[in-house]
């Protein structure tokens, strides 16, 4: 299991290093914006590497050194190295001597370049930290881009890749011997947007240069639902391997709710034209209209892990600020002794407490989010509720006459075409909490003073002389996992009635009955008129929450009516001559909502 991370730290750099006119570097991540990775601690011993391909441009090049980028001006024993396999032997190794300037590269040559073979190597640097996050990371995520090795304390952990988990080490390598073509570019990313039919959007379109000449303009074509539109982009991007940028493109959707591939081509690079093949595709949805997105944020923790309580401050900053957009849940996985371990719940990728899922698309922090910012979780929360929907989820549910089991109704209302989706239920609960030592959350933060969290909000009060700063600590939990439509390994939430034949604009129901919990100590801490209950609809596809709802269990004998309350559903439906229809028909329907609102929809 990788447990390298407590914390992102980030660092705005002012100063972009000069590049030797005679000499190329190849390397993934950017030159500026250098966030810091590590363990939180001083005194390790990282080593960090790259890939560097053998093969197309690099093919016989050689390398003549490397560039550390430089977060720690008082790490000590620092070398640069090339090896064939992670594991192996070193084919070549220098030491780095001199002073080190923070938020700079530092370079280090070999006594002689290095042939890269055709199965390409891992180029590297080794040092012991002075500080707590000392590693620099910048840039998008790619596959060679980051691989990690640390000795703490006399314990190797052995070499990791964490190219997929964070962003890429911006350590460069410098090359000599590389022909590169005037022009050689490829777009490598053509993003997603979803809106409401005729609305303007804009697309973000990635690109990669290896040329021997700096780009300055694009002439692409973009194709939509047939139609093909010429574009220009003025550009900025250096000569050289790797060279990367990111651009937007813009137009308005179609006006017939759907999905649309959107085509984007290279046709001139600086006016010339471009006869390589730099393509690719992303999508535009069209809805019918817009609702709200309420996201989800699913939280790793345990009362067993000592750093789990920044989790709970920022997961109880979030419910208090976001009641109505916000959906918590918490999954005590980490340790088997906690009161409300629930064993049954995916994982999502997560490998570290505490840790998150927001919508299951982007793994964060659940204080800091995605930097290092006080409450940077609530950042990383907007970035991902600002995206419409494609479906709108109501939820009802009621205890059953012996409060053992909630039934939990939903119903889906897709507000374009959609591919294939599951549903996925959850029951949690407020205000837990207990008189044992096992509900007690253990708190490691006592050890440090407020100077040394940055006097960060909340995380404060688990420090030394804050209200918790001890080393265990009895807390209230919110948004408690206690039961969900997963079991043996799998969902196992009943499909959508008529699924198979879904027609955009119309609701359909799901149903799924949740047995609570029988363990004694965590069924006499559930208080039944604080139990919510969850549905999150999933894109089987990717994945992602695609819209969730969450509505308060009622009582056994209460008088429920499925929530129409908790959202705006169509109420009637009438044909373009005004006769009402039990079901969307081809061309214009008018809906009535249920908040008395009017709309005309028009149905391919």
């Amino acid at each position: 299991m990788k447990k390298i991370v407590l914390c992102i730290f980030i660092v705005c750099l002012s100063c972009v290093p000069s590049m030797n006119a005679q000499t190329m570097t190849f390397g993934y991540g950017a030159e500026t914006g250098w966030s810091g990775l590590g363990l939180g601690s001083s005194g390790v011993k990282f080593d960090v590497a790259i890939f560097v391909p053998g093969n197309g441009t690099l093919k016989g090049a050689k390398i003549r050194g490397i560039n550390i980028p430089v977060l720690d001006t008082g790490m000590t024993g620092v070398s640069v190295w090339l090896k064939n396999t992670l594991s192996g032997t070193k084919a070549a190794e220098a030491e780095a001597t001199g002073k080190f300037v923070a938020n700079k590269y530092f370079t280090v040559e070999f006594q002689e370049p290095v042939t890269i073979p055709e199965g390409g190597l891992y180029a590297g640097y080794s040092f012991t930290c002075s500080i707590a996050y000392p590693i620099a990371m910048a840039g998008e995520m790619a596959s060679g881009a980051l691989y990690l090795n640390y000795t703490n304390n006399g314990s190797v952990s052995g070499w990791d890749d964490y190219s997929t988990e964070y962003p890429p080490s911006p350590m460069q390598v410098l090359l000599e011997g590389v022909s590169l073509a005037d022009y050689s570019v490829d777009l490598t990313y053509v993003g997603q947007s979803t809106r409401v039919a005729n609305e303007a959007y804009s697309l973000p379109v990635s690109i990669v240069s290896n040329s021997a000449n700096a780009i300055e303009s694009l002439d692409l074509a973009v194709t939509v639902d047939g139609k093909t539109e010429q574009r220009h982009v003025a550009l900025s991007l250096g000569s050289g391997l790797n060279q990367s940028a990111t651009f937007a493109i813009a137009g308005t959707t179609p006006d017939e709710p759907g999905r649309y591939p959107v085509a984007v081509a290279v046709k001139k690079v600086n006016g010339e034209r471009y006869e390589g093949d730099a393509s690719a595709t992303g999508m535009l949805k069209s809805l019918i209209r817009k609702v709200q997105r309420r996201t989800v944020i699913e939280e790793y923790t345990g009362t067993g892990c000592g750093y789990c309580p920044r989790g709970w401050v920022g997961m109880e900053y979030m419910k208090a600020n976001y009641p109505d957009r916000f959906v918590g849940i918490a999954f005590h996985k980490y340790n088997s002794g906690d009161p409300m371990y629930y064993s049954n719940y995916p994982m999502l990728g997560l490998s570290g407490a505490p840790g998150c899922m927001i919508d299951r698309k982007e793994e964060a922090d659940p204080y800091y989010g995605f930097t290092n910012g006080n409450y940077g979780i609530e950042d990383a929360f907007e970035e991902l509720n600002k995206v419409l929907p494609e479906v709108e989820v109501g939820v009802e549910a009621q205890w059953n006459t012996g409060e053992t089991a909630v039934e939990v109704n939903a119903e889906v209302e897709f507000l374009v075409t959609p591919g294939s989706v599951s549903l996925v239920y959850v029951l949690t609960a407020d205000s837990l909490s207990g008189t044992t030592s096992a509900w007690k959350q253990s708190n490691y933060y006592y050890q440090y003073s407020k100077s040394q969290v940055g006097n960060a909000p909340g995380i404060v009060d688990f420090c030394s002389g804050g209200k918790y700063g001890k080393s265990s600590v009895a807390l209230t939990f919110n948004d408690v996992v206690i039961g969900s439509s997963y079991a043996s390994g799998r969902n196992k939430g009943e499909t959508l009635e008529g699924y198979e034949d879904v027609v955009t604009g119309s609701v359909y129901h799901g149903s799924y009955t949740i047995t609570t919990p029988t363990k004694t100590t965590l069924k006499n801490a559930i208080k039944k008129h604080l139990v919510d209950a969850i549905v999150l609809v999933v894109d089987d596809e990717t994945g992602e929450v695609l819209n969730a709802a969450k509505s308060r269990v009622s009582a056994a004998d209460a008088i429920v009516d499925v929530a129409h309350t908790a959202r705006n559903m169509v109420s009637a439906r009438y044909n373009a001559a005004g006769q009402v229809i039990s079901a969307p028909q081809r061309g214009l329907n008018i809906v009535r909502m249920t908040d008395g609102t009017v709309r005309k929809i028009m149905v391919k």
